[in-house]
């Protein structure tokens, strides 16, 4: 291995938490995650918002191409808002997408968490003399 991963590897191992220090490590842990989740809320609603102002603006301008379209000489006009409403569309789109990553990020978080303080409390009953 490369100095460089095992001080990389050194560094990660330092900062895991020990069995002793098992409720104070769930209480950040709960602290953080509760954290993570408002945000997480906080971001739907932001996504969801978006998405439903995209959707909003596309049926209006969608509404002005078909009353620009029945009229001739305004192909020029219906081709650049086509390109607008596409380029909304897909801007809400990557929102909902940020949004989708971000939960998906929470959710393995929380798995892990809960992982961790499994093997914490295993580790703690097993140094507990008497077990």
């Amino acid at each position: 291995m490369e100095p460089n991963s095992e001080n990389l590897r050194d560094g990660l191992l330092a900062r895991l938490p020990q069995p002793e220090n098992l409720a104070e490590y769930r209480q950040e842990t709960a602290a953080f995650i509760q954290k993570n989740e408002k945000t997480l809320s906080r971001q739907k609603r932001y996504a969801g918002a978006i998405w439903i102002w995209v959707v909003l603006l596309g049926t209006g301008l969608l509404m002005l191409c078909w009353r620009l379209a029945e009229k001739p000489g305004n192909a020029g006009r219906v081709a650049y808002i086509g390109t607008a409403i596409l380029f909304f569309l897909i801007s809400g789109a990557v929102e909902l997408l940020k949004y989708f990553i971000s939960h998906a990020k929470v959710e393995l978080l929380k798995e892990t968490k809960q992982v961790q303080l499994q093997v914490l409390e295993l580790q703690s009953m097993l140094r507990k003399p008497g077990v």
